[in-house]
């Protein structure tokens, strides 16, 4: 058998709920082909969702040997590799035994912790293990378990309580940044001058965003998946047949407005079939941090620019696919932001967008709430008192924010609640947003992670058992009513539009 087929069987498997043949299956594929993308990514999508109430020696090899696989998704088998720390977590831990975790220590070092029980531990084990690195000549076990929890730290952007008490150095590294910079930092800094600007920023509320994404640049990930390559416009196609099918040259030019520190316009970079793509952020430390990783991974097919969505039209140019995911909701503006969008999109052009749902954030418009009446400010500080009232339990309404994966590192946490400017959507909100725009709706798209988890039914069936003879599922009056009757049936707008 084929790589390709016992990947295929894979996936076949995988959706029939038979996840044990299915792993046997992708596990076939890369061993016949260590690199295959399409196995890669199904094992660890059963990697992220495996869950024992005993430790799993399997298992736990599987996690490890995808943590010494460059292309594995560090970030999605994090979730796995948590419960088994965690369930097999002894009675006595100390640092010297934990030291000899290999599945705790590429964790640490791979993968941002997002468990509450997880992290009450790992604070422990930091002190303890502060402690020990501080004597003379602590065992090179014990320093290469403290330099895991400091390369911990750094992912969580060091949300974690300090201690003041802990002195600078190795141990302090698990606590605060260090006085001197680590070496991404410095590159990032010069790399951030030579950035070229579209225009100056002139929009107040845009001035506002770009200064907190400047001091923290969001996301912080490190480490680039590989992904199976894929003819986007062919695969759109394919989910929205009803689309206008129109031919472009390639190379396919790709627009990603708020590109952030590029994580995502990456992937597309390194995924889409002869794509160029030009990422557009408010923040020269955010572009810069992904022109650093597009280096870091050999991704040439890729530029940056800084710039405001408002002044798209200034580039001059036209493309032939967008995709803007979680940002226009962070506009003074989102309609005026969307309408540079469609100006500079070809004919034709599919874009993708992601909107806030006004009903899932209504935990994080209280959190804003209390935030505002505590007078929290907008710093580390501010932000590791806020965790200490939620999970502490001084602030019980806002607990299930815990369960929320932006909760567990500072940029993250900034950016869900204490963000400078936010918007929040209904199907109707959208279906006015779209209105003039010259795009016309598609359909939605509901396999956005988070927000499918979120979804406590299956809308497409709840859509297609109500409205059997529209089979485009595209008619937003009909979401609507459906919404009307279902209010978390969206917990955000994934969406695909099309240039008219």
């Amino acid at each position: 058998m084929t790589a390709s087929r016992s990947a295929t069987l894979g996936d076949e498997l995988f959706v029939a709920g038979r996840l044990d043949e299915a792993m046997a299956a992708y596990r076939q594929a890369l061993a016949l082909s260590p690199g295959f993308a399409a196995a890669r990514v199904g094992l660890d999508a059963i990697l992220e969702r495996a869950r024992t109430r005993q430790p799993n020696e399997q298992l736990i090899q599987l996690l490890i040997d995808a943590y010494a696989d460059n292309g594995a998704n560090w970030e999605a088998i994090g979730w796995g590799a948590a419960n088994q720390v965690v369930i097999g977590w002894p009675s006595d831990p100390t640092p010297e035994a934990m030291a000899g975790n290999a599945l705790l220590i590429e964790f640490l070092r791979k993968s941002l912790n997002r468990d509450a029980a997880l992290e009450r531990k790992l604070l422990a084990l930091r002190d303890a293990t502060a402690k020990i690195v501080m004597q003379p000549s602590p065992p090179d076990a014990i320093v290469r378990l403290t330099e895991a929890i400091a390369e911990q730290a750094w992912l969580n952007e060091y949300i974690w309580p300090d201690d003041p008490a802990v002195p600078d150095g190795p141990a302090g590294a698990m606590y605060r940044p260090q006085p001197a910079p680590r070496p991404e930092v410095v590159e990032e800094r010069q790399l951030a001058a030579g950035l070229t600007q579209i225009a100056p920023i002139t929009d107040s509320v845009s001035q506002s965003v770009a200064a907190m994404y400047e001091a923290n640049p969001y996301p912080r990930w490190t480490h680039l998946a590989r992904r199976p390559s894929v003819d986007v416009r062919a695969a759109l196609m394919r989910d929205f047949p009803h689309a206008t099918a129109v031919a472009f040259d390639a190379p396919l030019s790709v627009l990603m407005p708020g590109a952030g520190t590029g994580q995502h316009p990456l992937s597309v970079a390194s995924a889409y079939d002869n794509a160029n793509v030009t990422a557009v952020d408010l923040s020269r430390a955010s572009l810069a941090y992904g022109k650093r990783m597009a280096s870091r991974y050999g991704v040439a097919n890729i530029e940056f620019l800084q710039g405001d969505i408002l002044d798209l039209p200034k580039l001059g140019r036209t493309f032939d696919h967008v995709e803007c995911v979680g940002v226009l909701h962070h506009m003074a503006d989102p309609k005026a932001g969307l309408m540079a969008i469609s100006q500079v999109a070809r004919r034709g052009a599919f874009v993708r967008l992601g909107l806030y749902g006004e009903g899932a954030r209504r935990i994080v418009v209280k959190a804003r709430q209390e935030i505002a009446s505590a007078k929290l400010p907008p710093t580390l500080d501010g932000l590791r008192e806020f965790r200490r009232r939620v999970m502490g339990g001084g602030w019980r309404r806002l607990v299930k924010l815990t369960e929320w994966e932006d909760f567990w590192s500072a940029s993250l946490l900034r950016d869900l609640c204490f963000h400078v400017q936010e918007h929040r959507f209904t199907v109707s909100r959208v279906r006015e947003f779209l209105d003039g725009s010259g795009l016309r709706f598609l359909g939605f798209e509901f396999n956005a992670g988070a927000v499918q988890r979120a979804v406590d039914a299956n809308p497409i069936a709840l859509y297609r058992a109500r409205f059997p003879t529209e089979r485009t599922l595209s008619d937003l009056a009909r979401w609507e009513q459906l919404e009307r009757e279902k209010s978390n049936l969206f917990p955000g707008y994934a969406f695909v539009c099309q240039k008219q």
